[in-house]
């Protein structure tokens, strides 16, 4: 039992995951803009980007067939939808895991027609979780969240250029007023879509139990219930911990080798960026977060560590909640047992 109330779930199940046909067959697919290539029984074929290409491979599939792509990029969203239109067993995998799987098998060859059989092999050796598939409203909420992100950016990337601008001996009239009428533009869009956004993620049930978290504001709320895979689709705490790279990574090697261990930083940085701001509140209002942070500063922990522990044990509650369909409760740290 956790301090937040939340019960590890079984570690052999993983996101997304649901039981695999007992003698499934794993087919690689290598997407690419316009075409996408095959590894089936028969050897590799290639087929186009369209719906009819998408038949074709569907209709060419052996039954109890798992396929397998890489989540790179837009190119194989189409064909994801597709393929779970057709409630076809689908498992999306990690391209850094594939890269790995490859070097340990010595392989020196890269071409579409070796990814995919290579993603065969990663597959049948791997058996990675299946994908499920997601919602439409959430997928159209996510696009929103990465067309805000990159607007933000951009802003203050022209907010950077009229300081610097400011700063000139000679600053050009024309490049001011410019850059003034493009902020201005540019503000009153990101406004526009936060409140459309804010609006739309407040409505949903699982944002209204985030919300009663102290230290869970707005915009980390948006990055909970918008989250990749989703919140309630990590069996356990720690899955959804290790994808926001708030899990230590301990490096050691006989007794020569010992590092101090260090948050590993491989998962969702945006949403780790956005949970660390968010310690910093949960450590005062928050009392098993404020508990934690107190007890790690006794024992002579940095700041910053302790932090990175409030901010993973944030996302713990927060995955209890959504998981386990529960209700914030402040004491129950405290209760027996707990």
């Amino acid at each position: 039992m956790c301090d937040d109330g939340t019960k590890d779930l079984p570690e052999a199940a993983a996101v997304g995951s649901f039981f695999l046909p007992p003698m499934a067959t794993y087919i690689g697919l290598d997407v690419s803009q316009h075409v996408f290539d095959a590894h089936l029984p028969q050897g590799v074929v290639r087929y186009p980007q369209t719906p009819a290409g998408y038949a074709q491979l569907l209709a060419a599939l052996p039954a109890e067939a798992i396929v397998v792509l890489e989540a790179t990029g837009p190119y194989g969203l189409r064909l994801l939808a597709a393929l779970h239109l057709a409630q076809q067993a689908v498992s999306v995998v990690n391209p850094l895991a594939v890269r790995r799987f490859a070097q340990s098998q010595l392989r020196r060859t890269k071409t579409d027609r070796s990814d995919a059989q290579l993603l065969t092999a990663f597959g049948s050796a791997i058996k990675p979780p299946l994908t499920e598939a997601k919602a439409r409203d959430v997928t159209q909420l996510q696009q929103r969240q990465a067309l805000l992100e990159l607007l933000r950016r951009q802003l203050l990337a022209l907010r950077n250029h009229q300081h610097a601008l400011q700063l000139s001996p000679w600053p050009d009239p024309v490049s001011e007023a410019a850059l003034e009428e493009e902020i201005s533009q540019l503000e009153k869009r990101i406004q526009e879509l936060e409140q459309g956004l804010d609006q739309a993620v407040a409505a949903r049930p699982e944002a209204q139990r985030l919300r009663a978290i102290p230290g869970l504001g707005p915009r980390t709320v948006a990055a909970l219930v918008l989250l990749g895979p989703g919140l309630g689709a990590f069996a356990s705490w720690r899955q959804a911990v290790a994808y926001a790279g708030l899990c230590p990574r301990h490096y050691e090697s006989g007794t020569s080798v010992r590092s101090r261990p260090r948050l590993s930083k491989l998962g969702d940085g945006r949403l780790r960026r956005l949970l660390y701001l968010g310690a910093w509140s949960a450590a005062r209002f928050n009392p098993a977060c404020k508990a934690l942070y107190e007890r790690l500063l006794a024992k002579g922990k940095a700041k910053q560590q302790a932090l990175c522990a409030v901010a993973a044990r944030l996302l713990r509650q927060a995955w209890a909640l959504v998981k386990l369909d529960r209700k914030f409760d402040p004491t129950y740290h405290l209760k027996p047992g707990n």
